[in-house]
C-alpha cells in the first residue's frame, strides 16, 4: 500500500525528464508522512503513512519555488519561511467503479521550512501547529532559513500533506473524501 500512495504522490508531479534543479536549492529532505485524519474509504491509502525524498529549491529573487519528487519537478511558493505547492492529477481507486475514469486528486504540500536556530529553539522537532504560529520569530539569536556559506539554512521542515479527492460526478460510486498527513523532512542522509 506504501508504493500506491507513493506512486500517486508522484503521479501528482508534473511530468518531466530534466534533472536539472531549477532555482536554488534549499534542501534535499526525507520526508516521513503521518496519516492525521481520512475520510477516504479506499484500501491503497496506507494507514501507517510513507516515506519519499524531495529537493525543494526556489528563485531567490522572487517567490517561485520548486518541489522535485523523483524525476518530475513541481511549480511551488517560498516566502522565505513557508513553503507551498498545489497540483492536481488524474487517480483511479477501485472503490470508486470502472466508470469512474475522471476522478482527481488535489493535493497541498504545504511546510514552514526552519533554520538551525529554530530548531533548536524547537527542541529539535516539529512543533504542534507549524503552519499557525508554532515557528519561532527571528529575535534573540533565532534566524530566518536563508543562504550561509555552506548552502542553504534548512535543517528541518515541518507541516503536512493535503489530498483532496474530486470524483468526476456522473458515474462513480464514491463521494469526494480528504486524506491529510502530518510531514516532517530531515537533510536527505541525516540521522534521525
Amino acid at each position: 500500500m506504501t508504493r500506491t500512495l507513493a506512486a500517486a504522490l508522484l503521479a501528482l508531479c508534473t511530468c518531466s525528464n530534466n534533472l536539472k534543479i531549477s532555482g536554488e536549492q534549499i534542501g534535499s529532505f526525507t520526508f516521513s508522512a503521518t496519516l492525521a485524519s481520512n475520510d477516504c474509504p479506499f484500501a491503497a491509502i496506507p494507514d501507517a503513512g510513507f516515506q519519499f525524498d524531495g529537493i525543494l529549491s526556489h528563485d531567490p529573487s522572487s517567490s517561485q519555488a520548486y518541489m522535485r519528487v523523483g524525476n518530475v519537478e513541481r511549480d511551488a511558493g517560498f516566502d522565505g519561511q513557508y513553503f507551498v505547492s498545489l497540483q492536481s492529477a488524474p487517480r483511479q481507486f477501485a472503490e470508486c467503479g470502472p466508470d469512474c475514469d475522471k476522478t482527481k486528486i488535489d493535493e497541498t504540500v504545504q511546510v514552514a521550512v526552519l533554520s538551525r536556530t529554530q530548531d533548536e529553539a524547537l527542541g529539535r522537532s516539529c512543533p504542534d501547529n507549524p503552519m499557525d504560529g508554532g515557528v519561532p520569530a527571528p529575535d534573540g539569536g533565532v534566524t530566518l532559513p536563508g543562504p550561509n556559506p555552506g548552502g542553504f539554512d534548512a535543517v528541518r521542515v515541518c507541516g503536512e500533506l493535503v489530498d483532496v479527492v474530486v470524483p468526476d460526478g456522473g458515474t462513480c460510486l464514491c463521494a469526494g473524501c480528504t486524506m491529510v498527513f502530518q510531514l516532517q523532512g530531515t537533510p536527505k542522509g541525516a540521522a534521525r
